[in-house]
């Protein structure tokens, strides 16, 4: 997955190096509809506003941007942990998905007092657009994502962007890092994810991404409950993208009942929202399967059946699909009620692989 050449801001040079590079890269980008997928999101990569912006000396190295709805018990907190960064250029976009309690409120009296933060409002409705919506804002040479009811370590954000920082502007770049779980009940707390050394987190808030790659996820598509799924599917399958692990623990992920998702539930309430979660899948072969490489279209295939075989309850065809093994394992443990408990009893020897 790696791609070291610079390449022109056109996209021309990426275009032709990535066909020397693949077998079925060739293939993929004479086909009409491949080009256009590539050479769409190339050019509005680097739209004037933001090549001017990377070109300023005062411009932000990062842009940090929070969408949040209904998390006053946690936002304040999840934001001095940002603002208390040190030793990298960065802005703080905030972006209120339509709370009902006074989250905004308190997001922007924290703002006049301490400033440093970009106070917005969601004008449409959900956690997708409200991202959308925040990305489109920010400036940053390098852009990543952050949760109202987490914390950032300290120091962590210059440790991500160093990790980055000599990287090229125009090959899609994205810096993985570490998540751990922090939570009041014990089964939940104080897990590193991943657990393998040399391997940083593939979703959510661990992808420091820059604008090429940041553009291809963003906007990510809005009838979807969540923007995890489809930022996986980018940094795991997309061609040509330069992926840079570390073990640098970029969050402390809050694990209670106001996630959006978590293994805290029952099983049929985690099964509806997988379900709808995993809906990406499809979604992302449509959009972008023109310019994967053939070995990636199969494996996303792959996963595409593991899902339809466990939202079925089909536990024994989940093991027979041609996905790799942790896919059909993780799978296996959210087919049923019964494999779901037991998941969630070994919750601490089997998260984070």
């Amino acid at each position: 997955m790696l791609v070291g050449e610079q390449v022109g801001l056109d996209g021309g040079a990426f275009l032709h190096g990535w066909r020397q590079r693949t077998k079925s890269g060739q293939s993929n980008f004479t086909n009409h509809r491949g080009a256009e997928v590539f050479r769409g999101a190339l050019n509005s990569t680097f739209t004037p506003a933001h090549q001017k912006a990377i070109m300023q000396k005062n411009a932000p190295d990062i842009s940090v941007v929070i969408a949040a709805r209904n998390e006053r018990a946690h936002i304040r907190e999840a934001l001095e942990s940002v603002l208390s960064q040190e030793g990298v250029r960065f802005e703080l976009i905030f972006v209120d998905d339509n709370s009902t309690d006074d989250t905004y409120q308190l997001v922007d009296t924290l703002s006049k007092y301490r400033g440093s933060i970009d106070v917005r409002r969601n004008p449409s409705r959900g956690k997708c657009s409200a991202f959308n919506y925040g990305v489109s804002l920010s400036r940053g040479r390098f852009v990543c994502i952050f949760a109202g009811d987490d914390l950032m370590p300290p120091g962590s954000l210059r440790e991500r962007f160093l990790a980055v920082e000599h990287e090229p502007d125009d090959v899609p770049v994205v810096g993985l890092s570490k998540l751990i779980t922090m939570s009041e009940d014990p089964k939940f707390d104080g897990h590193l994810v991943p657990r393998v050394r040399g391997r940083g987190a593939t979703s959510g808030v661990s992808p420091l991404m820059n604008r090429m790659a940041a553009n291809f996820i963003f906007p990510t598509p809005e009838h979807l409950p969540n923007e995890d799924t489809w930022m996986e599917l980018a940094v795991l399958h997309m061609p040509g993208w330069k992926i840079i692990h570390s073990d640098i623990i970029c969050c402390k992920w809050r694990v209670h009942s106001g996630n959006s998702i978590n293994h805290t539930v029952d099983f049929d309430t985690y099964n509806q929202k997988i379900s709808i979660r995993m809906e990406a899948l499809s979604f992302f072969m449509e959009k972008y399967g023109a310019i994967l490489e053939d070995s990636q279209k199969l494996l996303l295939q792959a996963k595409i059946e593991i899902e339809q075989a466990r939202k079925a309850g089909k536990w024994f065809r989940v093991l027979t699909t041609k996905a790799p093994l942790v896919d059909r394992l993780r799978a296996l443990s959210i087919t049923n009620s019964t494999m779901y408990s037991i998941r969630r009893h070994l919750y601490g020897l089997l998260s984070g692989w």
